[in-house]
């Protein structure tokens, strides 16, 4: 199931289910609509992507089902026009986000490091993300700004020193994410000893989208191709199988440090081929599987 973030009437946020890549249903009306089959779920005018994630994985079987069994009739009636909506990033405000460094050994060796040993974490202000199509503002105080396109992992429940064994039932779906850094402010920062989770935290270097795919629609979230384009040239082509730690390892080693929340957002890390960016630019990353994420850059 493809879930999307959505402003509808009245300017609130509301979740849809795509059934093509330009229409979809809305989640309220689907529950309004189907009452005996969702009655844990109060009748409510809006519901959020987190809202969503907290009724957990019964909830998605149900839609799934649902939706399956819908005559086209039915499924006419319900249906609804992207082009008739603002898409938003699918989870507009996740709690938090982590990020991984040198999670890819081709990435590592063009920037002339290694591989770490542990997962290299790092965090991006909630504050930064922005959703499909929306402008990443190139800052006056940055001279060069850098695409990394990367699979991000959406945790759908709370946990905490969480076993790889069991780290997948945490996991409730999968977006794609783009980790826009101030490349010369980091490379200073570093040089300085000085830490550069700022210079990753800029407002709009969090491109998330354009959907969340839940993790039954993916079977093997480390065989997918990942590739970025740059006003249509490809600059990045690669397959999550590349990763050095493992989506599992990721969440084992993150939950024993802090406690994982339902919404939170783990990006696993870019393949090699990062570049810059610069006004004008449109710049794309496509996850197989999941879609495509396009966001132009604009100057201050």
């Amino acid at each position: 199931m493809k879930l999307i973030t959505f402003i509808d009437e009245g300017d609130v946020q509301n979740v849809g289910i795509l059934i093509t890549d330009k229409e979809f249903i809305k989640v309220v009306d689907l529950i309004e609509n189907f009452k005996q089959t969702f009655p844990e779920v109060p009748l409510k005018e809006t519901l959020t992507m987190l809202d969503v994630i907290n009724l957990g994985d019964d909830f998605i079987r149900k839609m799934s089902k649902v939706i399956k069994s819908l005559k086209e009739d039915k499924l006419k009636d319900l249906k609804k026009s992207l082009d008739d909506y603002k898409l938003l990033a699918p989870l507009p405000r996740p709690p938090i986000i982590y990020a991984l460094a040198r999670n890819y050994r081709g990435h590592a060796e063009e920037v002339g490091l290694t591989t770490p040993r542990e997962p290299a974490v790092f965090i991006k202000a909630p504050t930064s993300v922005i959703g499909p199509n929306e402008y990443i503002i190139y800052p006056s105080f940055a001279k060069r700004v850098d695409y990394e396109a990367e699979l991000a992992v959406v945790i759908g429940k709370r946990g905490k020193n969480i076993p790889k064994e069991k780290a997948m039932d945490y996991v409730f779906g999968y977006t794609c994410f783009n980790d826009i850094t101030a490349r010369d402010l980091q490379l200073r920062n570093m040089e300085e000893d000085l830490p550069w989770d700022l210079t990753k935290s800029i407002d709009t270097f969090a491109p998330l989208g354009p959907c969340i795919v839940t993790k039954d629609q993916i079977p093997d979230p480390h065989n997918l191709k990942i590739e970025l384009r740059v006003n249509g040239v490809v600059r990045q082509s690669s397959n999550t199988k590349c990763m050095v730690f493992k989506i599992p390892e990721i969440i084992e080693y993150i939950s024993r440090f802090a406690t994982l929340e339902p919404g939170t957002i783990i990006a696993t890390g870019t393949p090699e081929g990062i570049g810059e960016l610069k006004p004008g630019d449109i710049v794309e990353v496509e996850i197989e599987g999941i879609g495509v994420l396009r966001n132009k850059v604009v100057g201050e």
